[in-house]
């Protein structure tokens, strides 16, 4: 990544400072690349190697989604697009609630919550589960239904509540209410429809946008990267606690 552009960006707003924090939080995702994991490719179901193996295959999966988009978030920012930057942010939300919903699983088993089988089946369905419904009629054996975003979110935010924020498990709700606001600038709606324009009241006029750069309201979204990529790394780590 290109952070001397970046501070350029950020300089010609006063903010250059700031984006030490970007790379830093980079930096850290950098740090936690594997390049090959250990799985083998069958097994008991429920077996504690299976769970460790795969769990930590689908760690640096989702590493290798969550770095992508925070990397395509700057990209768009410094291309001055603020719907690929929100939409990219919005991805990187979505990916550290799957983390974090491993993680709830692992921890649910590790305290005699789950049962392990059920356990390695959620891994599985994170792997490999698909709403794609021409694969659904193609696969002559079972496939599994993806998660959905909101119930992993939920999950998510409860292993963060108690594990990182030290609160109850229902006491914070972070991903969930970050999520939900990025929702209402990446559908066509109103706030993303307000990135497009500027109402003239005086002359009745919309003026379209499409040459201006990034306005402050848009340009401070990009914050929430420093908000979801530190929750992402420390969920990471803590998933090393609670592997079977």
């Amino acid at each position: 990544m290109d952070f001397e552009r970046v501070k350029e960006i950020f300089g010609r707003r006063g903010r250059e400072s700031e984006v030490s924090e970007y790379e830093a939080s980079y930096n850290e995702l950098i740090k936690r690349i594997e390049h090959s994991c250990k799985a083998q490719p069958q097994g008991d179901w429920g077996d504690p190697k299976r769970i460790r193996q795969y769990a930590l295959a689908l760690r640096q999966v989702l590493l290798h989604r969550g770095l992508k988009l925070f990397l395509g978030s700057l990209h768009a920012l410094l291309e001055n697009n603020a719907y690929s930057m929100i939409l990219s942010i919005r991805g990187h939300f979505e990916t550290t609630a799957a983390l974090g919903y491993l993680h709830n699983r692992l921890n649910s088993l590790q305290q005699g919550h789950l049962d392990s089988h059920v356990v390695d089946r959620d891994i599985c369905t994170q792997l490999l589960g698909s709403r794609d419904e021409r694969l659904l009629a193609s696969m002559g054996e079972e496939v599994l239904e993806a998660k959905q975003v909101l119930n992993m979110l939920e999950y998510a935010d409860r292993s963060i509540s108690e594990n990182i924020l030290g609160g109850k498990a229902k006491e914070h709700d972070i991903l969930t209410d970050c999520y939900k606001f990025l929702c209402e600038f990446s559908h066509p709606n109103f706030h993303s429809n307000t990135v497009a324009f500027e109402l003239d009241k005086e002359a009745q006029e919309f003026k379209i946008r499409h040459y201006d750069p990034i306005r402050d309201t848009e340009f401070d979204i990009i914050g929430y990267l420093l908000l979801c990529a530190p929750i992402f790394v420390a969920l990471f780590d803590k998933i090393e606690e609670v592997l079977p």
